[in-house]
């Protein structure tokens, strides 16, 4: 009675700390979470079409340009301007590439957070491993929330480049279609 008392004691004991555990990884993930939904929000804030519509502006003065401007010679200001102007309009492509990988890696990580909080829920897998799949998972959140910076840093650069250099190229782009017109 005594040996079945002490094993019941102990086995409910041991279930006691797997509960304790439990809920110390269910409250990590759900930091994880909180700070996946603060990336997202990051993101969701930025106005991506808004850089389409400037890809396109770009592109059409770039066109308007090369269609118009038959000079032998141009002015060393004006050419790196126009070469600043270029880099800047061929950084939309790349910025767009890295605005989806982040956003589709934050979908992806959601998904995956939610799939190791069921498991952890439901004591499934392997248990003894739940501690190393959510420093796993912390170091991909670090990893994202690193990409969304990364993102907003070069988004604010493009964003400073079109300001500084879309207005005088747009009106040299017009001043060459209106001598051509004349002529």
């Amino acid at each position: 009675m005594k040996k079945l008392f002490f094993l019941f004691t102990g086995l409910s004991l041991l279930l006691s700390c797997a509960d304790m555990q439990r809920d110390q990884f269910l409250k990590q993930l759900n930091k994880l979470d909180k700070q996946l939904l603060q990336i997202e929000s990051k993101l969701e804030e930025e106005q991506i079409e808004d850089i389409s519509s400037i890809k396109s502006k770009t592109m059409q003065t770039e066109l308007r340009i090369k269609q118009n401007l038959h000079l032998d010679t141009i002015n060393m200001a004006l050419a790196k301007q126009l070469d600043a102007y270029k880099v800047m309009r061929r950084s939309v492509k790349p910025l767009m590439q890295q605005y989806m990988k982040a956003r589709n890696g934050v979908q992806e990580e959601k998904k995956v957070l939610k799939q190791l909080k069921r498991d952890i829920q439901e004591g499934r897998g392997e248990r003894h491993r739940y501690a190393e799949y959510i420093r796993f998972e912390r170091q991909k959140v670090k990893q994202l929330d690193l990409l969304c910076d990364d993102f907003l840093r070069q988004k604010d650069k493009f964003f400073e480049d079109y300001a500084r250099l879309y207005p005088p190229v747009e009106a040299f782009s017009q001043t060459l279609l209106h001598k051509n017109q004349q002529r």
